[in-house]
């Protein structure tokens, strides 16, 4: 009895230090650069104005109502110094009757994905992106204030140009997601437009909902 006891007490102990270090592995990969290859092919198509469709989300109601989402203008900027860094900003934006426009912007840097993203974004291609405490501003960008706690988490495939990303100003639970979706940059030609639709569709949505 006791020497099946001491066998099982070994079997939990080396089960545990298994678990353990997986953890530990997969928190390392989450640190570690993405390839050289693959942050070139990023550098060479994720920069620059690109519009992408998102939700506000507010103690997670979705704010922006439609479920295609809000068009909102994103810029990519990648570091002159550290091939692994890019700054990402989102500019002007705002919705409806907010009365008043709101830019951000942080710092990311590229990463692997650990064991567990790999399961939800199969194949290859994809690196993970992450940056904390940004900055924010009105119309002003020289009046920037910092974002202190906010964060930018994200995906993107390198091969296929899919990405999504959350961004999370660490403010009244106000939340910007990009929902997974593939990257056109067509459609930064026609922005104004595309928006312009967005609110008329927007009004029409909440008078059928009777929310004005």
């Amino acid at each position: 009895m006791e020497k099946s006891l001491g066998k099982y007490i070994k079997a939990i102990c080396f089960l545990l230090l298994v678990g353990v270090s997986s953890c530990t592995s997969d928190e390392k990969i989450t640190k570690d650069p993405a390839s050289e290859e693959l942050v070139t092919e990023a550098r060479n198509f994720l920069t620059g104005d690109i519009v992408l469709s998102t939700h506000a989300t507010m103690n997670g109601v979705n704010k922006t109502l439609l479920e295609s989402g809000c068009p909102t203008k994103f810029n990519f900027k990648w570091s002159e110094t550290d091939d692994n860094i890019f700054t990402i900003s989102l500019l002007d934006f705002t919705v409806g009757n907010m009365g008043m426009v709101i830019s951000f912007k942080c710092d990311v840097q590229t990463m692997q994905l650990n064991s567990w993203e790999q399961d939800e974004y199969k194949g290859s291609g994809w690196i993970k992106f992450y940056g904390e405490d940004g900055s924010t501003w009105g119309e002003d960008e020289g009046n920037s204030s910092s974002a202190k706690g906010s964060n930018v988490k994200g995906y993107y495939n390198v091969y296929s140009h899919e990405i999504n990303f959350i961004v999370d100003y660490n403010m009244m639970n106000v939340r910007s997601e990009c929902f997974l979706q593939t990257v056109d940059k067509e459609r930064i030609n026609n922005y104004e437009e595309e928006f312009a639709q967005f609110e008329k569709d927007l009004e029409k949505y909440k008078e059928d909902h009777g929310l004005n």
